[in-house]
């Protein structure tokens, strides 16, 4: 007896089990026709959020780009003025070497040795002047010094002692005749030599000259 009405509670508490369970079942709700809803957090980018991010990225790029052609100009500038000051060098040596024997032989430059033409390939973009150009000092002073004349032979002061400003001419004078004999035996001694290197940079003519200055020793 007692095993019989263990088997019917049994039988009861499964039962009521087993409705309770269906009836959850039944009561979810059905996600089929449902439409997906997008948290808060989750959602897109605005048009106007992508244009102004559009906006600072072209900024920057072209920045960018600015900075990297400056940089570009300037090596290719600094690249073409080192080939320039080797091309002027090597025909400044030149140059010399061609005068040298002359000079030995006591004879000097003057502008008649004056050059000019396009380096080799793969140089032919740069060219050259050689120039060849007589020293020339000014003399302090310029020209009639004091600017008075000495007095005549048969004037009437010609007897009378000099004074003043006519003591000083005198000094002045020989002053001025020692400068000029100098400025001019140093301008028929010394030449200056100098070789003018072109080319072209954008359609900008550029240029770069090296001097030098040779000597006549008597």
């Amino acid at each position: 007896m007692i095993r019989n009405h263990l088997q019917c509670f049994n039988n009861r508490v499964f039962g009521i089990w087993y409705l309770v369970s269906g009836r959850r079942e039944s009561l979810k709700p059905d996600t089929r026709y449902q439409i997906p809803v997008t948290p808060r957090n989750e959602r897109g980018f605005t048009l106007l959020e992508i244009m102004i991010a559009l906006a600072i990225l072209s900024i920057g790029l072209m920045a960018i780009f600015t900075a990297q052609g400056t940089s570009l100009r300037a090596s290719g500038r600094a690249e073409n003025i080192q080939t320039a000051s080797m091309l002027a060098q090597q025909k400044m040596t030149e140059k010399l070497l061609e005068l040298e024997p002359e000079i030995a032989k006591g004879s000097f430059p003057d502008d008649t040795k004056n050059d000019q033409g396009n380096f080799d390939k793969p140089l032919e973009d740069f060219r050259w002047e050689f120039f060849v150009k007589k020293v020339e000092i000014p003399v302090a002073g310029g020209e009639g010094g004091g600017g008075q004349q000495a007095p005549s032979a048969g004037g009437p002061d010609a007897a009378a002692p000099k004074t003043g400003s006519d003591a000083n001419q005198a000094p002045a004078d020989a002053q001025k005749n020692l400068a000029q004999m100098v400025t001019k035996k140093i301008s028929e001694s010394v030449r200056e030599l100098s070789v003018k290197v072109t080319w072209k940079e954008l359609e900008v003519e550029q240029s770069l000259v090296v001097t030098t200055h040779i000597t006549k020793v008597p």
